[in-house]
């Protein structure tokens, strides 16, 4: 039927079945054809033979050539968008997260993500925030979720969350463990010390969070960690009255991701509330 229309749409622009018949790379008796043939599933008449090729047509033409413009115009948007989709599907949104954002919030943003955003594919790594924003400058993330500040030009930066910190492990010994990675992490620890006059017997630091909390698990040293991360294997010693902000980051360069992706992570991300936490 695609093709009746065409060509019905081709012998209405020219007005004459030779040169419908060179657009179409036709021949003229299957022009000829096809139009009988939609005229005949229609039941009218579309064109009033003058000559052998020249056409003319009639009212019944003018109007059906008008709808068939709109369809085309509809079927073109169609595979516009069909193309937009396919190539969203080929190159995945790519999200970033520092390491606390990446266990806590990361999975449940993730699935609300899919189900608002169905034609698009999701991945998502965990690094620190020096490492996201070098990945961002070389367009390989799209979305950043770190726990540092960025000062760069170039991105994007927006707090949607502070995040309360909390000292946990052992009270009795004066060992500290400190996050070597992160450079928030790094400061809420010597903010505490300095604001709490405390001086470390012993301070042992590592690369990764995960590493720290299994220390503490075992009875081993103090220090700071999200409230997001307590559990009921984490002894909380004390507040530290410290919030230090957590931040989405954007290349505004970045084609992959347009306003609307941005506005609705981030109403996601604000939404993520809790007794701990607040925006």
């Amino acid at each position: 039927m695609f093709e009746l229309l065409k060509t019905f749409v081709a012998v209405y622009d020219a007005q004459n079945f030779t040169r419908a018949s060179r657009h179409l790379y036709l021949s003229q008796s299957a022009v000829s054809n096809q139009i009988s043939n939609l005229e005949k599933i229609l039941g009218i008449t579309l064109f009033e033979r003058t000559k052998y090729v020249q056409v003319s047509p009639t009212i019944a033409a003018r109007f059906f050539y008008s709808e068939c413009k709109k369809l085309q115009n509809e079927w073109e948007s169609t595979v516009e968008k069909l193309k937009q989709l396919e190539k969203k599907a080929c190159n995945p949104i790519v999200i970033g997260a520092s390491e606390t954002i990446g266990n806590t919030m990361i999975p449940k943003l993730l699935s609300k993500l899919e189900e608002k955003f169905p034609q698009n594919q999701f991945e998502f790594y965990i690094a620190s925030s020096s490492e996201i924003t070098k990945s961002m400058h070389q367009s390989k993330t799209h979305i950043g979720l770190v726990e540092s500040n960025v000062v760069d030009t170039n991105l994007e930066s927006k707090i949607f969350m502070y995040d309360e910190m909390v000292v946990v492990g052992e009270g009795e010994k004066n060992i500290w463990l400190s996050h070597s990675g992160e450079e928030s992490m790094k400061q809420c620890v010597n903010q505490y010390l300095t604001y709490s006059q405390i001086e470390p017997d012993t301070v042992l630091k590592f690369n990764n969070q995960s590493t720290i909390l299994k220390v503490i698990e075992q009875g081993v040293g103090k220090t700071i960690i999200s409230r997001l991360l307590v559990s009921g294997r984490h002894n909380i010693i004390n507040s530290t009255n410290i919030f230090r902000p957590l931040y989405i980051i954007f290349d505004n360069s970045d084609k992959i991701v347009d306003f609307k992706f941005k506005k609705i992570i981030f109403a996601l991300l604000t939404a993520n509330e809790d007794e701990y936490t607040y925006v």
